[in-house]
Order: structure tokens, then sequence, then C-alpha cells
């Protein structure tokens, strides 16, 4: 029973790209201390459900430091949330132009989906599809 497990687990990996759940991504205040502060307390609201405080903070954030990848991620995950796919598509898109190595963002399946990269089992798995 456990090696049908294990290959349908290992199966899936492989299918997925190992495609990982996401959640919103801290930064170091190095590069801008308000816009990691901004960027930190939207991850507070993220967390305890609070979407359009959530978004307001990554907005703010952005403003602060309009390249930081974290931040576009961050509240395209909360747009997302929200069910504004097509604003949520745009600021995956600009995480991903401002970090493409980025295997915390490349690998959300949020993103994946939002940007067509996921594949049909990857979808099922993260109950998500393309917007």
């Amino acid at each position: 029973m456990h090696h049908g497990i294990t290959a349908v687990v290992l199966g899936c990996l492989m299918v997925t790209g190992c495609a990982t759940p996401s959640g919103p991504l801290a930064v170091l205040p190095m590069t801008s201390p308000a816009a990691a502060q901004q960027n930190l307390e939207g991850i507070q609201q993220y967390q305890a459900g609070k979407w359009q405080e959530a978004k307001s903070r990554f907005e703010s954030a952005i403003q602060a430091a309009p390249d930081l990848p974290e931040a576009h991620f961050n509240l395209a995950l909360t747009l997302h949330k929200l069910g504004d796919h097509r604003e949520a598509t745009i600021h995956f898109k600009r995480a991903s132009e401002l970090a493409p190595e980025n295997k915390e963002i490349a690998g959300s399946s949020v993103y994946r989906n939002h940007l067509g990269l996921s594949s049909t089992l990857e979808k099922h798995l993260s109950g998500g599809y393309r917007y």
C-alpha cells in the first residue's frame, strides 16, 4: 500500500513541477524600510483574512518601492482572494519580471494558474484554474 501512495505522490510532484502552495512573501528592510514595513503589515492582514486591508498595505509597499517583487506578488495573491483576477495577473507578471529567478514566486500554484503555466493535474490538485 505504501509503495502505491509513494508512487502517486512522486508522480504528482514530477507532473506539477513541484509547485508550491502560495502565501505572501516577506522582504528584508534594507532596500526600503517603509516598503518592508507596509509589506509586513500586509502579510499580517492577509493571514488574518482581511483582504481589503492587506491590499491597501501591499499597494503602499509598492508606492514606496515600485520594483519590490514580493509586494507585487503579495498584492496579486490578495487580488486573487478578492476575485480581481485580471489585476492579479498583472501583478503576478510584474513580480516575475522583477525577480525571474525567485523560486517562491515561480513555484507558486496560484501564480502558475494565473499565467497559464499549470498542468491539468496541477490545476486539479491546487483547486485553481487559469484566469
